[in-house]
């Protein structure tokens, strides 16, 4: 949960995650036929086509522009930004079935005992962990959401203090020797590693595929921005009207994700 005391505040369960697709044809078969994430909303905003799915407490939102960047080359070790979706389902075996009717290979499935485990890529070539629990849901719910960045306390401190989400475990991940730190924002997770001296994949949604942004609703959209000033990150789209009670604006933490913020009258 969020700091409750801030002025500024999260007031939804969950973020929204946005995907810029390389093939919206395929990430239609993985999402929403392999998933079973259901479309709730198409729309067109200006020149960008808008995919709306459900994913428990929050939405996965396709933002397709006209000329589709192509999809990622790099994996989570290799570059820096936000490289890895944790998606929990029902039935993991379910859902290997159905990714295959979709046109995918099947997952390769660990029995943890409470749950199941498996990896895989979506067509933009994000890595995709599956968590399979029954009971915990009723159909595909993004978990968290993994983070690659230069820094880690920094990214914390700006995840925690400019956007007042909890900071929550430390966990060692010796494979990559480094350190998974995670932020709580409502339902979301956001795990957060450090990897030195790697490219950035961050910065402007069109720039490239893959998880492009993360949707937070604020009921103070200028206190968030006042803060983000006060710790000297880029603003890229400041506090702006977008429709009748709705103002929106766009903040990057140090490695230069974005993080789009809603606030609604």
């Amino acid at each position: 949960m969020t700091d409750t005391n801030i002025i500024g505040k999260m007031t939804t369960s969950a973020l929204d995650v946005g995907l810029v697709p390389h093939d919206v044809d395929a990430m239609l078969a993985f999402y929403n036929r392999g998933l079973d994430m259901s479309l709730l909303e198409d729309l067109k905003v200006g020149d960008t086509q808008l995919m709306r799915f459900s994913a428990g407490q929050g939405m996965l939102q396709f933002n397709q522009s006209a000329s589709a960047p192509g999809a990622m080359t790099s994996g989570l070790h290799q570059s820096r930004g936000m490289k890895l979706l944790t998606i929990v389902v029902p039935d993991l075996e379910a859902t290997s079935a159905s990714l295959v009717r979709a046109g995918f290979e099947p997952l390769s499935i660990e029995d943890h005992g409470q749950y199941t485990l498996a990896f895989t890529h979506d067509p933009n070539n994000t890595m995709v962990e599956l968590v399979g629990a029954p009971g915990f849901c009723d159909g595909a719910v993004i978990n968290a959401v993994g983070l690659t960045v230069d820094d880690a306390d920094a990214t914390c401190s700006f995840l925690t203090k400019v956007l007042g989400f909890e900071a929550g475990k430390s966990e060692d991940l010796p494979a990559l020797d480094t350190t998974k730190h995670e932020v709580i924002a409502g339902d979301t997770t956001l795990k957060v590693w450090q990897l030195n001296d790697l490219p950035a994949e961050t910065g402007a949604i069109s720039d490239y595929s893959g998880i492009r942004y993360l949707t937070v609703v604020v009921d103070n959209i200028d206190a968030v921005v006042a803060r983000a000033r006060d710790s000297e990150r880029i603003i890229p789209v400041p506090p702006q009207d977008f429709a009748p009670g709705i103002r929106k604006a766009i903040i990057e933490d140090p490695d230069g994700n974005w993080f789009e913020l809603v606030e609604s009258a």
